[in-house]
């Protein structure tokens, strides 16, 4: 399947990395593996967990989405 990395970054716990092999891609193992870590992360006392994607990374955006993740902030870099 792949990897998923649950993170804390300087803002609280975060959503790391989700890879799915591309073997696997398109059987929804991204969406397991969203769940797996933000369960790992709710389990060791997360109260919100934070996940960001690329907006041309479609296929991880729609993940979240069906997770019920709210975008709640856009990033944009100049150079």
């Amino acid at each position: 399947m792949g990897p998923h990395v649950p993170a804390h970054d300087p803002a609280g716990p975060c959503v790391g990395f989700i890879g799915v092999v591309p073997e696997q891609r398109g059987h929804g193992y991204a969406y397991d593996l969203l769940v797996e870590c933000t369960r790992y992360l709710v389990d060791r006392g997360a109260e919100f967990v934070a996940g960001a994607t690329d907006d041309i990374n479609v296929p991880v955006a729609r993940q979240f989405a069906k997770a019920g993740c709210p975008v709640l902030q856009r990033r944009v870099h100049l150079f």
